[in-house]
């Protein structure tokens, strides 16, 4: 099935507890109607700029194809090391091939801010999304990534709270929208 497609800025979910798992956020409702959020190359160059991975990045479409294949593979190492599989062959071998690519390397500016520097900082950052990739697998995190419980999100996070019960993958989007529908499921009842 196509996928839908955004370059709205705001489409962009960070804050998921690992770079990884924003990445995989790229691609929204996998189970239902997908969302593309990586639409153009433009839309990789301002994510890997928001996710703080690349300043400056100007992939092209191919860069673009390469990071959705990234990507899906990515996703599949993810959820069968969450569900104690053997992960495919081809994933495993793609997400290596990336790893072992250079990454970036911290460069100051003048104005003594950090950028990203190297050759190809998009094929760089990708490269670094790899590397997190494979440790976010082999880690303790794994343990911690959890689903988001509104049926129709399929974003995953890591869940680094305390008692380690979070159930939304954002409480001002996700928790706020289930709170909102039981409160005026409960407003219905009683004005019944």
């Amino acid at each position: 099935m196509a996928a839908r497609a955004t370059t709205d800025d705001h489409e962009f979910r960070l804050g998921l507890g690992s770079p990884v798992l924003e990445f995989l956020a790229t691609l929204a409702s996998r189970a239902g109607e997908p969302l593309e959020r990586l639409a153009t190359a433009k839309d990789l160059s301002r994510w890997l700029d928001a996710a703080r991975l690349a300043s400056g990045a100007r992939c092209d479409r191919e860069s673009l194809a390469r990071a959705r294949e990234l990507r899906e593979a990515i996703y599949r190492v993810v959820v069968d090391a969450r569900e104690n599989r053997l992960a495919s062959a081809n994933d495993v071998r793609l997400v290596n091939e990336w790893a072992r690519q250079p990454a970036p390397t911290p460069q100051l500016d003048r104005s003594l801010h950090v950028r990203s520097g190297g050759p190809d900082p998009c094929r760089a950052a990708l490269a670094q999304l790899a590397r997190a990739a494979i440790e976010l697998v082999a880690g303790p995190d794994l343990q911690r990534i959890r689903n988001c419980a509104n049926p129709a999100c399929s974003l995953m996070f890591i869940d680094h709270s305390r008692p380690g019960r979070r159930r939304w993958c954002s409480m001002e989007r996700c928790g706020n929208r289930a709170k909102t529908a039981r409160y005026r499921q409960r407003h219905r009842q009683t004005s019944r």
